[in-house]
């Protein structure tokens, strides 16, 4: 019995051979040894980690699957969207545009909305970190407010922080309306107005928490400013009663028992608001809520150690750094500092500001000959002088690193001068100021940080500006909210705050919304849901105040990983013809006399394509693309690195028929070659001046 063919033969199928590579006529390229399959998966692989480092500021697709969500746990998309009824009733809808589950903390803004009116509650922005290029700072997308700007009735601030109102520079000439808040807080807004050139000059409104007065702003709004401490002077809760019930938004607070300016929480307005007319929503912040217990000490304490540093170093300068927001304990300084017979100098450009502000609208007041220029300091003897600055973050160009790095120009550190953090490190900041402290030591400076008692023997000095779990149970139950909505915080602080009003406060899970930017939450007689998302996002500012585009961030990162490649090629109009040598400049890649093997190569690839893509007629733009995917494949192939290539390519000669005649209109010939400098006015670079501005890098947040 002989073999049975169990299958007929295949016929050869040429798409299934092995694939050789295609000759290009270029030796070079030719002598390549990695795919292009390898190099494009390896430029994908550097575009995806650009674009998530570029986008973390932005939530697309939200990805909140809490049980607090408000959609059962489930992930929001649009089909999950309403259709709006051709008829609708009114229904009171809040909106938080900014401020909640991002990278870090900022970009504080609420918007409250019912029938045809709309206010809105802050409009801060976030200092995004080392990981933007270029970028100061981020603010909002405004663009649903500009859409609705017409309905837009009130601007309403909690306080002064740049977190809560260091867009309003940007905002309110493209959504004007009257502006609401505290004295001081408005001297704050009005001074980062005053910092632009905009012509609109808004309406403002100041408001007296303890006079309990209650401004109508419309049919469907009115508004009562409440107490509360903080880390900055004048700072407030809003009330916010609506045809539905009242919205209290609590902005950033912490209880004090002694405040320094006397004026305390004021429990007792919530309690009889609470009590008479209650709360049907309770916008609560979350930055601390993950920290046990409550605080245990105030500003005088800070105060006591002040003056405990000043006798036991009496004959040394004393330097403090704290945030320049902190102008309740800068008075108590000024206080201790006359009691011990000191002069005080103030360096940093916010710190001045500021004090301008606070004793413009009676904030602050300073002790008769106890405060001197910088400049005069060196005409007092050492234990006469102490100094008030900014830098406590440990940010580079500020004073107090000035001083570390001896390029400060009134103060160099010596070994009998005494350095004070009157500030903790915010998360993400610790290396920072790591790299300050060491600096000020190997000046010999003796350094007193807070949290380090036992090392000096001296402390509390700082103390946060935003309460502890316990101070969140305790004001919870005293608003007794029907819905609760954590805010300003990143996300794993707003579900902490939410599992806090659940367990301790006994808020049901389903009246508990955990949002994302955007986020609509419509609350009505029969209940509250979310019912879709507004567009949501940031916008990009560099140090000018300009905006910068997510395309320019993706470049300006992709050259800090992998660095810019450019060849510049010089070709006679008509002919094609190279004319020089090919030029190649590498920056932030590799150095170009370290490898002059590599860019024989790259040259000799260069005269190759030269030679036969400019012979008859040819498309520059065909041509540049060719050379961009070919040298990154070159590149890749030797370097195992994908950087942006830039190809140039410069033609030269001009054809007798197109030469151009000389201009005789008279008015072009008086027209300038260069365009008159523009008379803008750009505002100064904005710094921190708070606590919870700079994302984090770890959970943690109880180190402040």
């Amino acid at each position: 019995m002989g073999q049975q063919r169990l299958a007929k033969p295949q016929a050869d199928d040429a798409s299934k051979r092995p694939q050789q590579r295609k000759k290009t006529n270029n030796t070079v390229l030719d002598a390549t040894t990695t795919r292009k399959g390898e190099v494009f998966r390896a430029q994908r692989r550097t575009s995806e980690g650009v674009q998530a480092q570029a986008s973390q500021h932005v939530i697309n697709v939200p990805v909140n699957k809490s049980v607090y969500n408000g959609y059962g746990g489930k992930q929001f998309s649009l089909t999950m969207q309403p259709k709006k009824p051709r008829t609708p009733r009114p229904t009171l809808k809040i909106i938080p545009i900014g401020g909640v589950g991002e990278m870090g903390i900022g970009k504080n803004m609420t918007a409250i909305e019912y029938d045809n009116d709309i206010i809105v509650i802050d409009m801060g922005f976030l200092f995004p970190g080392s990981d933007y290029p270029g970028v100061n700072y981020i603010t909002p997308d405004i663009t649903w407010l500009e859409e609705n700007k017409h309905r837009i009735r009130a601007h309403i601030f909690t306080h002064g922080h740049l977190d809560h109102i260091g867009s309003f520079r940007h905002f309110i000439p493209k959504i004007p309306a009257p502006v609401y808040s505290t004295k001081f807080t408005i001297g704050m807004l009005q001074r980062t107005i005053a910092e632009t050139d905009s012509a609109y000059e808004p309406e403002y409104h100041e408001m007296n928490p303890e006079n309990h007065d209650i401004i109508q702003l419309c049919d469907s709004f009115s508004v009562e400013l409440v107490r509360v401490n903080h880390s900055i002077p004048d700072s407030a809760a809003v009330v916010v009663r609506t045809p539905v019930g009242n919205i209290l938004s609590s902005g950033d607070w912490r209880i004090e028992e002694n405040p320094v300016d006397g004026k305390k929480f004021d429990f007792d307005r919530i309690q009889e608001i609470a009590r008479n007319e209650g709360f049907l929503a309770f916008l609560n912040e979350s930055t601390n809520c993950e920290s046990a217990g409550t605080h245990t000490h105030g500003e005088f304490d800070i105060q006591h150690s002040i003056g405990e540093v000043m006798d036991k170093w009496a004959g040394s300068r004393i330097i403090i750094s704290s945030f320049s927001s902190q102008l309740h304990r800068i008075q108590l300084i000024l206080d201790e500092a006359q009691r011990h017979g000191r002069k005080v100098a103030f360096a940093g450009f916010s710190m001045i500001q500021n004090l301008e502000v606070a004793l413009r609208t009676g904030v602050i007041k300073v002790p008769k000959d106890t405060v001197v220029k910088m400049e005069d300091i060196i005409k007092l003897s050492d234990n006469k002088v102490t100094i008030i600055c900014t830098g406590s973050q440990g940010e580079f160009n500020a004073v107090l690193n000035r001083m570390a790095t001896g390029a400060h120009k009134y103060v160099k550190i010596k070994g009998s001068d005494v350095v004070v953090f009157s500030s903790n490190p915010i998360p993400g900041n610790e290396k920072y100021v790591v790299r300050t402290v060491d600096g000020l030591m190997r000046e010999g400076g003796e350094i007193i940080q807070n949290g380090k008692t036992h090392l000096t023997g001296v402390g509390p000095l700082h103390l946060s500006g935003h309460g502890y779990y316990d101070d969140h149970v305790r004001v919870i139950n005293a608003v007794k909210p029907t819905y609760y909505i954590p805010n300003h915080g990143e996300f794993h602080m707003l579900v902490h705050n939410a599992e806090l009003a659940e367990k301790e406060c006994g808020v049901p899970r389903d009246h508990i919304f955990v949002c994302d930017p955007g986020d609509i939450i419509e609350i009505t007689p029969n209940g509250a849901k979310k019912i879709g998302r507004i567009h949501a996002g940031g916008v990009m500012y560099d140090d000018a105040g300009e905006i910068v585009s997510e395309v320019v961030l993706k470049d300006r990162i992709h050259m800090s990983q992998e660095g810019m490649f450019v060849v510049v090629l010089t070709v006679q109009r008509g002919t094609g013809r190279l004319l020089t040598s090919p030029d190649i400049i590498s920056r932030g890649f590799i150095y170009l006399r370290d490898n002059e093997e590599l860019m024989g190569m790259i040259r000799q690839y260069l005269k190759q394509k030269a030679s036969r893509s400019f012979a008859g007629r040819y498309d520059i733009e065909v041509i540049k693309k060719e050379i961009r995917d070919e040298i990154t494949h070159i590149l890749y192939d030797q370097t195992r690195r994908t950087p942006i290539v830039i190809p140039v390519i410069n033609e030269v000669g001009v054809n007798k028929t197109i030469a151009q005649r000389p201009q005789t209109n008279a008015r072009a010939a008086k027209q300038p070659l260069m365009p008159a400098p523009s008379k803008r006015k750009f505002p100064r670079k904005q710094v921190p001046d708070t606590e919870t501005v700079v994302p984090r890098e770890r959970p943690d947040s109880r180190s402040y």
